[in-house]
């Protein structure tokens, strides 16, 4: 094997510089952290005012969007559409009366129906309707929510007894 010659080495860029190409090859520094003054006016580009336009503190709503789209008001907006396209396939089966319709209505509607109740119920939390619906509409209800919770705690307290009976106070001192 020693008798054999190897090739020789060939440059693959002879032309370039190799500290260059050394720079080139070294990681990347950090920029470095820019600090700026608040109050200072020539930082005022920094902080996105735009006087020209008369308006402050622009930002980027495109995740303010995400959080309306996956919020429960809007998810219980598809669940009404859901509803309405399951209750279309029902009217278009009961309509035009034959096999392939009955099956598609068969298999939709159901689906359908669980999908529109649990965005509903996701709606709802464990709220009432009504104080639900009031609040989406910028109503304050906290007085039915609390009359809400009053209403289960009765109903939970007719139902096992109050746990906690022995500890309160008698309401009529004889």
């Amino acid at each position: 094997m020693e008798d054999r010659e190897h090739p020789k080495r060939r440059e693959l860029m002879p032309d370039v510089d190799p500290e260059m190409l050394q720079a080139a090859l070294r990681p990347l520094e950090p920029e470095p952290e820019l600090e700026f003054d608040p109050d200072d006016p020539g930082a005022a580009w920094l902080l996105g005012d735009d006087p020209e336009a008369e308006v402050s503190r622009i930002s980027d709503h495109r995740n303010a969007v995400k959080r309306q789209i996956k919020s429960e008001g809007a998810q219980f907006v598809y669940g009404i559409l859901i509803l309405a396209a399951s209750l279309g396939s029902l009217a278009l089966a009961a309509t035009i009366r034959t096999t392939p319709f009955f099956i598609a209505a068969g298999i939709i509607c159901p689906i359908g129906f669980w999908m529109f109740r649990s965005r509903w119920k996701r709606w709802l939390g464990s709220a009432p309707y009504c104080y639900q619906l009031l609040t989406s509409l910028g109503e304050d209800a906290e007085n039915m929510r609390q009359d809400h919770e009053d209403k289960q705690r009765k109903k939970y307290v007719n139902k096992i007894g109050d746990l906690y009976e022995h500890s309160r106070p008698d309401e009529n001192p004889d």
